[in-house]
């Protein structure tokens, strides 16, 4: 319809006595005005094994590289928190869990007044005129599933009471040999008759491609897609691991043994699993790294999927695109698997944006961002006022015009009540609840393993970075029960 309008349009100015370069500007300058779309990609789990990061020179990621050659890459971007709950639940407010308590998966959002009473991401599009939709991973599950219940969007796939399409009917070639572990830490291959199509995040995929392909999409609009891998349990189809032969594949760089000598005991005080312990000694260190290679090839394949239905579509030329990844993974380092930690392998995320008209194609920033910052930035860019007294991140406008332009010093991951990560662009400062400290140069010291806190000559350093640090730490948060 938008197209047909505007063909009017040309042809009524040219029969009336315009040239056809004053016409052009007049189209120009409505699309201008024209609010912008917004498509809004989440990843599970990723962390920097990606082309863009160059975290792991195993990794595959040729349309997320494609993605971040026709926008920005902010090389430097941290979680607001290292777990799925008190990540999504800050970048979905824009409040820092140390305002809100939010700190941990189990902290409920619905029975905390603070995230309770704010204007959610979605709703806030919802109330600007916005047409929301999304599907797949967006919230963390139980918060959508039995808390928002879709609140904020028009539409949801599967439901607005279920956000990841079903794993049922998926069958698998084998499984690795870990007795007595439950399905959601395992990995392995597909059948060979299930396909792409038949995983979760495939149909998330395909539906997200076809709500751009078919071009019926009100305007403007939020499409949310939530890519569940790759997350536990890694499943893909068996081309997938095929990339990867498992005589080739290579044990994390950043792994050293005996790494915990010089950091103290408050670290073990956080979430810790005995995966990595178990993974060793079962022999599937490689296979798991294997398969957590596979789904990110996989989930690279269809984020291309997704960015190419945008560009076959009508709306591509005004739509913003950010695409994020919750948090980070340990694959061994530090003696850990999995995230729930302040170390850089669990906070660094990927965060590319494409916005037309603002973002310089192939540009990289190094400044320290933050996940909290994707909310004032879409307020920002869609020349919105935001919330009152609501958003604690910082419009990284700036930065998409200037990378290099003056910025913050640091920003802050936080774990738990006074546990907090202050990352600058060379420095990674912790200090927890108990004033025990680590400290990391990252010019000299990419893996973090030599802690400099305890050397007088970083005092000051220190002393700087602590005043990054909030200013409030609200207790823990109500957390909820998940009833059988």
């Amino acid at each position: 319809m938008n197209r047909i309008i505007s063909s009017l349009f040309f042809c009524f100015h040219l029969v009336i006595g315009f040239s056809t370069t004053q016409v052009l500007e007049a189209q120009e300058r409505s699309q201008a005005t024209r609010p912008p779309n917004i498509l809004f990609i989440a990843i599970d789990d990723l962390n920097d094994w990606t082309g863009t990061l160059q975290g792991n020179p195993q990794a595959t990621t040729p349309n997320l590289d494609r993605l971040a050659s026709k926008g920005i890459v902010f090389t430097n971007a941290h979680c607001a928190a290292p777990a799925c709950g008190p990540s999504r639940s800050a970048i979905m407010s824009g409040i820092r869990p140390s305002t809100s308590g939010n700190y941990i998966n189990k902290s409920s959002l619905i029975h905390n007044p603070i995230l309770n009473q704010s204007v959610l991401l979605p709703e806030y599009f919802q109330r600007n005129g916005y047409f929301v939709c999304g599907a797949g991973k967006l919230f963390h599950g139980y918060h959508f599933n039995q808390e928002l219940k879709g609140r904020g969007f028009d539409e949801y796939y599967p439901s607005k009471r279920q956000d990841l399409p079903s794993w049922k009917g998926l069958r698998f070639t084998s499984r690795p040999p870990l007795g007595g572990w439950t399905q959601r830490v395992d990995w392995g291959p597909l059948h060979p008759d299930v396909t792409v199509d038949d995983h979760p995040d495939g149909k998330t995929a395909n539906w997200a491609s076809k709500k751009l392909l078919n071009g019926n999409l009100k305007e403007p609009f939020f499409l949310g897609a939530g890519i569940f891998q790759p997350h536990l349990p890694n499943y893909a189809p068996q081309k997938y691991f095929d990339k990867f032969p498992l005589d080739k594949i290579q044990l994390p760089e950043g792994y050293l043994e005996n790494d915990l000598k010089d950091v103290p005991a408050a670290h073990a005080k956080m979430a810790h699993n005995p995966w990595l312990k178990r993974i060793r000694e079962s022999g599937q260190w490689k296979p798991a790294i294997q398969a957590y290679l596979a789904c990110t090839a996989m989930v690279d394949d269809l984020v291309g999927q997704i960015i190419d239905a945008l560009e076959n579509s009508k709306y591509a030329s005004n739509t913003i695109i950010v695409l994020w990844s919750d948090h980070g993974f340990h694959h061994g380092e530090k003696g850990r698997w999995g995230k729930y930690s302040l170390w850089q392998r669990a906070t660094q995320v990927n965060l590319i944006w494409v916005a037309p008209g603002i973002t310089r194609a192939g540009s990289t920033c190094g400044r320290p961002v933050n996940l909290l910052d994707i909310y004032p930035t879409l307020v920002s860019l869609t020349g919105h006022t935001p919330p009152p007294d609501q958003l604690e991140g910082k419009d990284l406008t700036k930065l998409m015009k200037n990378p290099k332009a003056d910025w913050q010093e640091s920003t802050v991951t936080t774990f738990g009540y006074k546990n907090y990560g202050v990352q600058s662009e060379r420095y990674r400062y912790i200090i927890y609840e108990d004033g025990s400290e680590e400290l990391y140069d990252h010019h000299s010291d990419r893996w973090e393993w030599t802690n400099l806190a305890n050397r007088p000559e970083y005092a000051d350093l220190k002393k700087r970075l602590r005043r990054q640090l909030p200013s409030h730490h609200q207790k823990d948060g109500v957390t909820y029960e998940i009833k059988n």
